[in-house]
């Protein structure tokens, strides 16, 4: 909010969102960061899509009662539709016959936490094509812990972050 309410103002920026109004008309959302702009923070994302106005309503903030999504429409956002957006949805995004077995084992049940503790959401183990490539229990997961390591874990088992079409191999 700091960085953007400055220079657009506050009606503009209550406006930035449209995530309700964009799935009501059909649109398949994606979520995601523009990280290193942003923090990685997979959890947050998810809480800020339902809530957008955060633990504070202050100038500008958005509008959750207008514009803000369920909390399933809000997981399904970022995770099968990011999937589709990275054109991967063929091998992941849900949990089905035939595709890779991409999944997360977490310390809260995330459909029924309050928003307040959803961003504190840990992953306690990763799987990646069925691979575990995070435990957070294990000496590996404890130096890791902090970081993410998604894109070469799924790099790993599919070959390629190339999908984006950005060109680099992560």
């Amino acid at each position: 909010m700091e960085s953007l309410l400055p220079y657009i103002g506050a009606d503009r920026h209550r406006l930035q969102y449209p995530a309700r109004g964009l799935e009501q008309h059909g649109v398949r959302l994606s979520g995601g960061s523009d990280w290193p702009v942003d923090p990685l923070h997979t959890w947050n994302q998810v809480r800020t899509a339902v809530d957008s106005e955060g633990d504070v309503a202050t100038e500008g903030a958005l509008y959750p009662e207008l514009q803000g999504i369920s909390r399933a429409s809000s997981l399904r956002m970022h995770t099968s539709g990011s999937a589709h957006q990275l054109r991967l949805d063929h091998l992941t995004g849900t949990l089905s016959p035939g595709r890779s077995a991409d999944l997360v084992v977490l310390d809260r049940d995330v459909a029924r936490v309050s928003l307040k503790d959803l961003g504190e959401t840990q992953v306690r183990l990763a799987l990646a094509g069925g691979r575990t490539v995070y435990e957070a229990d294990s000496a590996a997961g404890r130096a890791a812990r902090g970081t993410s390591g998604a894109a070469a874990a799924l790099d790993a088992v599919h070959g390629r972050h190339g999908a984006c079409g950005c060109g680099t191999s992560h």
